[in-house]
């Protein structure tokens, strides 16, 4: 099997684990831990409760972004178009998964294209990552990324967690941070960093001060694990001992809600999306009143499309945002403004997190 065809077997693979199987991980968001304090006296009728917000530049009707997953594979294509008709009903942000299969194969290249055509309308987000910008993506090849969707955002994800547990993995980050910059410097629109699901604290934000980044999605433990997912590989493999390593490290990472402080601390003002087990309306609600600009949810969303079609996705998304629109109704507010402010309670491990971590919830 050469490069390419791993690459379309692995990504097939990953979506079908995700799907079918159970790869959360075993440690929690830690969002169990934010309590929003109840009003019952309120100043508005739910009717004027408007969530809708600015992801760079563009208006979209709420803080939800469905998180780039899949791509490169027929089955994934058809999983991103569904994906993409919701984004374009609902108006609300898309990114895809790892376009490094588009650079080499225009069939794979297709795949991602179909966002582009879907969802017109919409911020779309291009992927691609870490690894590659170490080894030296070149500017025109990230490029051709941004325009496979027409794309208003470039993100880099982050996995070494994953990295070093596929058997085909790419562990190489030593250039990372000049790549990047260099990146940053050179494309056409903004570029933000995204975690995947092993979360991000305030050392490695540090690390990102001055390179220029726009944005970070801070991929949160607490929902879908690789690790899991990688352990289930192996297991198919034949490879006992890394399924082995895998499940010791199902639980690795800064769970999601703390990553969201983390982050903060050090970047008070970027825009920041915290995606990683936001599975309701109300978690969307929680992770914006801990600082978050935007919520990202992509395993419901891929689940709900697979089992239902875009109506399953439909339903899905529909009780997404209702929840949230109550949410903030019941904080006594009309706009995320009024829910970033909102009085909650921090109580269990997310309170030791802070407490030990020395973090602070801001009100704005």
């Amino acid at each position: 099997m050469n490069n390419e065809e791993l690459i379309f077997s692995r990504k097939d693979q990953h979506l079908i684990f995700a799907v079918k199987e159970k790869v959360e991980s075993t440690a929690t968001t830690m969002l169990e831990d934010v309590k929003f304090v109840h009003q019952t006296i309120l100043d508005y009728d739910f009717s004027e409760v408007d969530v809708s917000t600015q992801f760079f530049g563009h208006k979209v009707n709420a803080p939800l972004v469905i998180s780039g997953m899949t791509g490169g594979t027929p089955l994934s294509g058809k999983i991103n178009s569904m994906l993409a008709e919701l984004a374009e009903e609902f108006h609300i942000p898309i990114g895809v998964g790892s376009q490094r299969a588009g650079l080499k194969d225009p069939s794979a290249a297709d795949t991602f294209r179909v966002v582009k055509e879907k969802a017109p309308d919409v911020p779309r987000i291009a992927n691609i990552g870490a690894s590659q910008v170490s080894m030296g993506l070149s500017v025109g090849d990230a490029e051709k990324l941004i325009e496979m969707i027409d794309a208003d955002v470039l993100a880099v994800h982050l996995n070494p967690l994953q990295e070093v547990l596929q058997p085909e993995g790419e562990p190489v980050f030593r250039s990372f941070l000049a790549g990047l910059e260099k990146l940053v410097s050179s494309v056409s629109v903004p570029v933000i960093l995204k975690q995947t699901g092993e979360g991000f604290a305030r050392e490695s934000a540090r690390k990102l001060v001055g390179i220029g980044i726009k944005g970070i999605d801070v991929g949160g433990t607490g929902g879908t694990s690789f690790a899991v997912i990688e352990g289930l590989r192996a297991r198919l493999m034949g490879l006992d001992v890394l399924e082995e390593i895998a499940r010791d490290f199902a639980d690795w990472g800064v769970p999601t809600a703390a990553s969201i402080l983390e982050v903060r601390s050090v970047f008070p003002d970027i825009l920041l999306v915290a995606t990683g087990g936001v599975r309701n309306g109300v978690e969307v609600a929680k992770v914006i009143r801990l600082g978050a600009d935007f919520a990202g949810m992509a395993l419901p969303v891929v689940r709900s499309v697979y089992h239902g079609g875009v109506p399953g996705g439909r339903r899905f998304l529909d009780k997404t945002l209702k929840e949230l629109r109550i949410a903030v109704y019941l904080v006594g507010g009309k706009d995320l403004k009024d829910l970033k402010k909102a009085p909650i309670i921090v109580t269990g491990k997310l309170k030791d997190w802070i407490i030990q971590r020395e973090l602070i919830i801001r009100s704005e």
